[in-house]
């Protein structure tokens, strides 16, 4: 099952839905539990918990007649786990593997849909890419067991971890945290539908050339430690994300750096999942 936030042209509002071969299936409405659905988060949880009363509806919406939203609730916590995988690139030298994941957050306006345009900033041209699988929680979880960990995902995204190198230097949160610089989406696919997430590939592509490509099982801490990890630190909820760090080939890993220009299409996949697509422009 495909989850997805979307608006149509007719309503200011975000809705949520299912994805159909023929469009959306609108969610708003439906009750799960005696509540009605209102939030992505939600709608995970309730997938999680009774997928039947989801799954089945025709298509409300064309997809012609919706544009996506980010997948995620306002309000909801973007978590995000760096340096984890083993890539030289922009840390350079031989890079030691970090003790623990290395934590960080994004906050709102960092990212846009798919379709929506990345925005160069103006006070850099060092702008740069970096495709994550991205898991949605989808059961509330406080100090969970590593082993117990993928019991409390209920979705997984794609992510592009849009990344500020020059502003970096000043600081993690500068430099990953520009307006619009990243990307998130196109919906959520169901923890039901991926039976491992070590077995993912996540693909990036610029302009139809493959600039990165790496298996999730490459990654450092596994998705099950990580969310393990950040649950001591936080009571985890239904809709967060958790962003699980990307492999070498973004640009700033290139001689000379092939960083991202106005005009550039950025096509993020993970099969499986979807495709993320968005198109490069100045601020």
């Amino acid at each position: 099952m495909r989850l997805l936030r979307y608006t149509i042209a007719e309503s200011p509002r975000t809705h949520v839905g299912v994805a159909t071969p023929e469009g959306v299936a609108s969610l708003d409405g439906v009750e799960v539990g005696g509540s009605p659905i209102t939030t992505i988060g939600q709608a995970i949880a309730s997938a999680m918990s009774d997928p039947a009363a989801l799954d089945g509806a025709s298509a409300d919406h064309g997809w012609d007649d919706i544009s996506f939203a980010v997948p995620v609730d306002p309000g909801a916590r973007m978590l995000c786990a760096g340096a984890n995988y083993h890539k030289k690139y922009p840390l350079g030298g031989n890079v030691q593997a970090p003790a623990q994941p290395v934590y960080f957050n994004k906050p709102p306006g960092t990212l846009v849909a798919h379709g929506e345009h990345l925005v160069r900033p103006a006070v850099s041209v060092q702008f740069d890419y970096e495709v994550e699988l991205a898991v949605v929680i989808g059961r509330t979880g406080r100090h969970i067991e590593a082993a117990d960990a993928l019991d409390y995902v209920g979705g997984y995204s794609i992510l592009n971890d849009g990344s500020v190198r020059d502003w970096q230097r000043h600081s993690v949160a500068a430099g990953k945290n520009f307006f619009r610089s990243g990307s998130l989406g196109p919906w959520i696919t169901t923890a039901d539908e991926i039976a491992d997430p070590a077995a993912l590939e996540v693909i990036c592509r610029v302009n139809g050339t493959e600039r990165q490509r790496a298996s999730v099982s490459e990654m450092i801490f596994s998705v099950a430690e990580i969310v393990s990890y950040l649950s001591r630190v936080m009571p985890l909820e239904p809709g967060d994300v958790i962003a699980t760090g990307s492999p070498e080939g973004t640009g700033g890993s290139f001689e000379p750096p092939r960083w991202l220009e106005p005009g550039d299409e950025i096509a993020l996949e993970i099969p499986g999942i979807g495709v993320l697509e968005n198109r490069v422009i100045d601020e």
